[in-house]
């Protein structure tokens, strides 16, 4: 067999902790059945996990008790590798603009690729969620060690909170987060991503939710509420229901939002 580990830790040395198959093969001058045999080795010993077919990343020491390198540290590797349109989202993005309250159980990303098998590498989990087109959307960028991480805007975040209500956590938990990342809201922003958006469920929900609950800036989020307020009132709005999922039958409505009110809204804060 060939010695496989030097060759992973001169990788290492490099700066380079992932690589192909083709790209070992070619780099050792070995057939490519002699290097799956080799890393299938490496793989139960846990040094080595493979996200995409034929792609491997080399796991640290420091990381191996956890089973991968950490997940904000995996994606932009993967994605490179993927080719793919990507931005961090939902819980986990809420969580990077100061949503503390509560860990995420996995890393959330949305694609303009349709992937369903979630990732999971010891206590590492990423989950993908599709959406048809990501461009012209705010993104942002973190400085992780394996490079850049993309994450949704506060303002993008908060409309994909209300348009992906499961992955979500459902209302109570959405407006727990509401309550945690309001100040981060601009609501130019909200308003302006609100008019590139289709449909107007999201934001009437938002603006109900967001006067229900208290936030660690209530002047701000009136702020944001009225900003709400003054886009919806040039527009004809029709009743939707606060949860989508539960029926609407025998419920009361708020007029000022056109909400049926199908639950009620309590933060955990």
């Amino acid at each position: 067999m060939i010695n496989f580990s030097d060759y992973l830790k001169q990788l290492r040395k490099s700066g380079q902790i992932s690589f192909t198959a083709d790209q070992a093969a070619k780099d050792l001058q070995a057939s490519k059945s002699n290097i799956l045999v080799a890393i299938g080795y490496i793989k139960k010993q846990g040094d080595l996990i493979s996200p995409a077919k034929g792609f491997y990343i080399i796991v640290p020491p420091e990381h191996q008790k956890f089973g991968c390198i950490p997940a904000e540290e995996l994606v932009p590797i993967l994605i490179k590798h993927l080719k793919i349109n990507y931005y961090s989202g939902l819980l986990t993005a809420a969580m990077y603009h100061g949503a503390t309250h509560q860990k995420p159980n996995s890393f959330q990303i949305i694609s303009d690729k349709q992937i369903k098998r979630e990732l999971r590498f010891g206590d590492v989990c990423i989950k993908f969620f599709y959406k048809k087109s990501l461009a012209n959307l705010p993104l942002e960028d973190v400085v992780v060690r394996s490079g850049y991480l993309k994450i949704s805007s506060p303002e993008l975040t908060v409309m994909d909170l209300l348009l992906y209500p499961n992955p979500s956590g459902g209302i109570n938990h959405t407006a727990t987060v509401l309550s945690e990342i309001a100040e981060k809201i601009d609501p130019i922003k909200l308003i302006g991503l609100a008019k590139n958006s289709k449909g107007t469920s999201w934001l009437q929900r938002l603006g109900y939710i967001l006067e229900k609950i208290d936030t660690e800036n209530n002047d701000h989020r009136d702020l944001v509420v009225n900003a709400i307020i003054d886009h919806l009132s040039g527009q004809k709005l029709t009743f939707v229901t606060l949860v989508p999922e539960i029926s609407p039958a025998g419920y009361s409505r708020c007029k000022k939002w056109k909400i049926i009110e199908n639950t009620t809204v309590e933060s955990d804060l």
